[in-house]
């Protein structure tokens, strides 16, 4: 039909154009108590760890706080809050969180000696950032990226050997 109105379909969020999280390697211990290898009770151990949001899109993805969550079998040792912002279209944000790791917790696990012994600990780590993604500026769409890591650390080098993260997005 000629002057027929053309449909055009409406911007989607694809899953190749949602936000991702993703970390640094080289998560950096700035403080560490510690007598015979071993974190000494009434001290924190403070880790900066960075989280990069990358946005692919063509429009703008703003977050409020963020938090990450550690955790030492199972339980929660640590937590951390980072600064809202804004990932700019197609570019990535860093986020730098400071988690102070609560060593009494971690001292209370019964395998904490173990783990010395065998010379690595394994921390695991739960990030949430929660956010709109702008299309097209009239079309938002609420946004919820998470990350899960496994984080092994080598006690007598105080350095990461291994981190292993997988993401998953939830529109």
């Amino acid at each position: 039909m000629a002057g027929a109105p053309t449909m055009r379909p409406s911007p989607q969020a694809r899953p190749s154009s949602i936000p991702e999280l993703g970390a640094e390697d080289g998560v950096e211990i700035n403080n560490l108590g510690t007598f015979n290898g071993v974190p000494q009770p009434g001290t924190n151990i403070t880790l900066t760890a960075h989280v990069i949001v990358k946005n692919p899109n063509i429009a703008s993805f703003r977050y409020p706080n963020t938090t990450t969550m550690l955790y030492y079998h199972g339980n929660v040792v640590g937590e951390a809050r980072g600064p809202p912002g804004k990932a700019r279209a197609q570019r990535s944000q860093r986020i730098t969180a400071t988690v102070d790791l609560i060593t009494g917790r971690v001292m209370a696990d019964p395998n904490l000696l173990t783990d010395v012994a065998s010379g690595t600990l394994v921390v695991g780590s739960f990030t949430r950032v929660g956010g709109r993604m702008r299309l097209l500026r009239f079309v938002q769409r609420h946004v919820v990226v998470t990350m899960n890591c496994t984080v092994t650390i080598s006690v007598a080098t105080r350095s990461i050997q291994q981190q292993k993260c997988k993401r998953h997005v939830k529109l």
